[in-house]
């Protein structure tokens, strides 16, 4: 049985039941997972690595054995080894999504099926462009991290930086990305250490955050790797212990604001309206008078203070 193509199946269902290529273009449907040939046999790659891809359809209903004692079964082990591939493989999903939408932007290949990247993603997968952009970056801290931790694992060697109290999600590594785009996932990693270790503990990505726009951008201040380090451990250090249920305090709620109006600065690029106002005029008119009235809200009440 042939394996249906679900980005096909997904473009199609957001276009009515007909997947629509570009003009003059030929066979525009989108492809389905990659395969290699090794021995003769075809091999799938599951998030990157040559492996079965786990589906739902793989793994037992869950079931209630609270009388369950001593060494598992066979059975057992065999449904513990799968999930933990399951697991394993969706816990490297979101970067194995952000490397694959930097191939599709940089190598532009999604004009087989789009005109723009940005179509694409928003088609495709129901991303905006910004967040598109800060999965392209954040997946080469998640890459960085999970080879460490593979080759520290495979060749049991103490050379390779590899720690198991050390792990990221997507919204900690997007709000290293600033440090990313400045000096690369080895600095970043080396930032998200740092601030582990002076705080002893996980950061929320709120509290994440708030560290690192107090860090300086390259282009106002370049440091070095150990000078970036030490700053960002002297503020990691300064920043207040908060419960789990605590509420943000003021000066996190005047970041989050300020990240907020740097996001729609972005989201406001001319291209962006431009396409905006070929598609609806009327609505995109008033969300922009809308938009000017709350900037100068904002930019009223700041020069109050």
């Amino acid at each position: 049985m042939s394996k249906t193509d679900p980005f096909a199946e997904r473009a199609a269902r957001r276009s009515g039941g007909t997947a629509v290529g570009l003009p003059g273009q030929q066979n525009t449907g989108l492809p389905g997972v990659p395969t290699s040939v090794s021995n003769g046999q075809p091999v799938v790659f599951a998030q990157g690595r040559p492996a079965k891809m786990i589906t739902l359809a793989d793994l037992p209903d869950p079931e209630e054995t609270p009388e369950a004692t001593g060494d598992l079964s066979a059975e057992e082990e065999a449904i513990l080894a799968l999930c933990m591939q399951g697991v394993k493989q969706f816990e490297n999903a979101w970067w194995v999504m952000g490397k694959s939408l930097a191939n599709i932007n940089g190598r532009r290949l999604y004009r087989k099926t789009h005109a723009t990247f940005e179509e694409f993603a928003k088609e495709v997968f129901d991303k905006s462009r910004p967040t598109a952009y800060e999965e392209m970056t954040s997946y080469r801290i998640g890459e960085l991290l999970s080879a460490r931790a593979d080759k520290a694992f495979e060749e049991d060697s103490n050379d390779v930086s590899a720690r198991a109290d050390i792990t990221i999600g997507k919204k900690a590594a997007g709000a290293l990305n600033t440090v990313t785009k400045d000096y690369g996932p080895e600095v970043s990693v080396a930032v998200h250490e740092t601030i582990k270790d002076a705080t002893g503990r996980e950061l929320p990505v709120r509290e994440l955050k708030g560290v690192i726009k107090r860090l300086p951008r390259k282009k106002d201040e370049e440091l070095s790797q150990e000078e970036l380090t030490a700053r960002a451990r002297e503020l990691a250090s300064q920043a207040p212990t908060a419960g789990p249920n605590s509420a943000p305090s003021a000066l996190d709620g005047i970041r989050e604001a300020v990240s907020q109006l740097e996001s729609a600065h972005r989201a406001l690029a001319p291209a962006k309206v431009k396409q905006a106002m070929e598609e609806d005029p009327v609505e995109t008119a008033r969300l922009l008078t809308e938009a000017k009235s709350s900037a100068e809200q904002a930019l009223n009440r700041a020069a109050r203070n």
